[in-house]
């Protein structure tokens, strides 16, 4: 391999914050961020989901209500008062 023409290597946390998950992988991220993990010092890089809390993983089941889905639900609420006051 050429010389000098390849990032660092490096060990980095990934860290979930809302589970405390933390995965120690090779990257060649740029951090300035550090974590401490069982006593060693890694730089570090926050991540929002990980297998420990992603639902596929889990076997969670979550509804997502956004935009569309909650204008269809408030629809079928309408729809079932309309029908519950014609009786």
């Amino acid at each position: 391999m050429k010389q000098g023409i390849h990032p660092e290597s490096r060990k980095v946390a990934f860290v979930e914050k809302s589970s405390g998950y933390v995965l120690i992988a090779d990257s060649t991220i740029k951090t300035t961020e550090t974590h401490t993990h069982e006593g060693v010092e890694y730089p570090s890089l926050y991540i929002e989901i990980s297998s420990a809390s992603h639902p596929h993983y889990t076997g969670e089941k979550r509804i997502l209500k956004t935009g569309a889905v909650d204008k269809f639900y408030a629809r079928q609420k309408k729809m079932e008062e309309l029908k519950a006051n014609k009786k």
